[in-house]
């Protein structure tokens, strides 16, 4: 799961809170006679307008926020729109189109000023830090990396969440 989706769940999360808290005080307003069943009528019509409002907002919203923080494709770390190399593993972000000389992202496929096809930056050979474990040993109780993005965790003992994606650890 990646923060993306946890800030998105924990936006729902909200919302829904804050749906039954009012439904509750709605409720408990309607059992002490301070509101009249015509008046609660028209509260629970304005409560179904807004919540067909609230999710065309939402979109809206995120759509004018922008897009994400952009990650390198190796370690999934955030990098910035401009960084040539990632600050973790060192991946080569930015590449020099060979026809205008012009920076483009290594994940595009052609340059976005003359549409010159660029060709992928050759990949290096790339050091692990894992031990491999022979046939018959004993593996480990935890991993120390994550199952969902592969990154390496360091102190896996004291983690429930992966500290780079956010996935649970079994």
């Amino acid at each position: 799961m990646s923060i993306t989706n946890n800030r998105n769940r924990t936006g729902i999360i909200i919302i829904s809170l804050s749906i039954i808290f009012v439904i509750f005080v709605l409720v408990l307003l309607f059992l002490l006679d301070f509101v009249s069943s015509d008046m609660m009528f028209n509260i629970l019509i304005g409560i179904f307008i807004f919540l067909i409002i609230l999710p065309i907002l939402w979109i809206i919203i995120s759509r004018i926020s922008g897009p994400s923080q952009k990650r390198c494709q190796r370690c999934n770390y955030p990098v910035g729109d401009y960084a040539e190399y990632c600050k973790n593993c060192g991946l080569e972000l930015l590449t020099r189109c060979p026809n205008c000389d012009r920076l483009q992202r290594t994940e595009n496929f052609a340059c976005k000023n003359c549409r010159t096809p660029l060709t992928a930056p050759p990949r290096e050979e790339v050091r692990q830090d894992y031990v491999i474990i022979q046939e018959g040993t004993k593996l480990p109780d935890k991993s120390n990396f994550c199952p969902t993005c592969g990154s390496n965790l360091k102190e896996t003992e004291n983690l429930r969440f992966c500290e780079f994606c956010g996935s649970k650890l079994t």
